[in-house]
């Protein structure tokens, strides 16, 4: 749980507008796997062209102005849909885990970002399950599912699509409380479908009484967890106990930029990697 001091804060961004809490501040984090549409989703998110499509090996961060909010979207690395956590490369989920912390005080929201024009497999399931848990059990109360390639629904609504895709996917979304949203990345000027995915950010955050994404501290041996010291140096590495290796961090310059490690030559491993799955 986060300070008095910090929760009174979050709170006091809130305005009342209508029958809803409007928030001037959102921050969101896209997580998912690495086709999912997560890069083309904070490029809607923010209605220009702020994240690039090709695969990303590190996290990035963007801002913009979005229907009277100031908007920040963390783009993340994306995990092999199919595999479970133990074959991510450490510097991925490293990414992962890291991704909170470049919107401090926390993230208003997680993104669970899922196609909807390929069958949903219980594997997918898994491996979500245990990529979003790197940032504890408490992520699930912050995380909406993002359907993605929403215009292959055609007359389908998104209710239907999840009840014929069967159990794998009905026990993911449960366990994000049942929200979700639909996203259409080919029509990235409609910005109805992007002001919707914000009230729905801002009703979660007000069911969760103002309060944002805060990693626990009490985690399980072996699960990263960011230090209190790291929400106000973001630009520094992970402590703990998947910490960056000296060497990679001597070659990039002994620093963490936001969007990512500099230099070309420690991940030339992990690209590797990426283009084998």
């Amino acid at each position: 749980m986060l300070p008095n001091h910090t929760f009174r804060s979050i709170k006091a961004v809130f305005s009342l507008t209508g029958d809803y809490f409007h928030l001037s501040e959102l921050r969101i984090v896209l997580l998912g796997s690495r086709d999912a549409g997560k890069s083309s989703s904070g490029n809607t998110i923010l209605g220009r062209e702020e994240f690039d499509l090709r695969t990303a090996t590190q996290c990035v961060k963007r801002h913009g102005e979005v229907a009277g909010r100031q908007v920040t979207v963390v783009d993340t690395p994306g995990w092999s849909k199919n595999l479970p956590v133990e074959y991510t490369p450490e510097l991925v989920k490293q990414e992962i885990v890291f991704s909170v912390s470049l919107c401090p005080p926390g993230p208003h929201t997680l993104l669970l970002v899922i196609r909807v024009d390929v069958s949903f497999k219980e594997e997918e399931t898994n491996a979500a399950e245990d990529h979003l848990e790197l940032l504890s059990e408490k992520v699930w109360s912050h995380t909406i599912v993002l359907f993605t390639h929403g215009d292959c629904l055609g007359d389908t609504t998104i209710e239907q699509h999840i009840q014929r895709e069967g159990k794998a996917l009905q026990w993911l979304v449960e366990k994000c409380g049942n929200r979700y949203h639909v996203l259409n990345n080919e029509k990235k000027g409609d910005v109805t479908q992007v002001t919707e995915l914000l009230e729905k950010i801002e009703e979660m955050v007000a069911a969760n009484s103002g309060d944002v994404f805060y990693p626990e501290r009490d985690c399980e041996e072996g699960m990263n967890w960011i230090p209190e010291e790291m929400w106000e140096k973001p630009s520094l590495p992970l402590k703990g106990a998947h910490s960056i290796d000296p060497l990679l961090l001597s070659m990039s310059g002994g620093s963490r930029p936001e969007t990512g490690y500099d230099g070309s030559e420690q991940m030339s491993w992990l690209d590797l990697w990426l283009n084998l799955c």
